[in-house]
């Protein structure tokens, strides 16, 4: 598989939730949606439950392909909502990971 985060930006911009990151296939089409995967869950608890269409699909290496498409799609994006969007996601991760380290 090919894959790589295409974003979605969504009516209202104030919201966090407006920016939805869709991982596509190129391998399967090069057009959106028919290159569609599943979508990037926007809280990673749901990758460590596998209770995600995501985490069905890459099972305990979810959270390794999310970092990796999050940062191949950063330098990427120009849209600021957007990597504003994906440096939160980044975040989130890191932290997610230094919280299991601890515990």
């Amino acid at each position: 598989m090919n894959l790589k985060l295409y974003a979605i930006k969504k009516g209202h911009q104030e919201f966090n939730n407006s920016v939805q990151l869709i991982v596509v296939d190129l391998d399967k089409n090069k057009n959106y949606p028919l290159n569609f995967v599943c979508i990037l869950p926007q809280y990673f608890r749901l990758l460590e439950k596998r209770s995600s269409s995501f985490a069905k699909i890459f099972g305990e290496k979810s959270l390794s392909v999310a970092k990796k498409l999050l940062v191949e799609a950063r330098p990427e994006e120009k849209d600021p909502e957007i990597q504003k969007v994906i440096n939160k996601r980044l975040k989130d991760l890191d932290s997610n990971r230094m919280l299991q380290r601890i515990g």
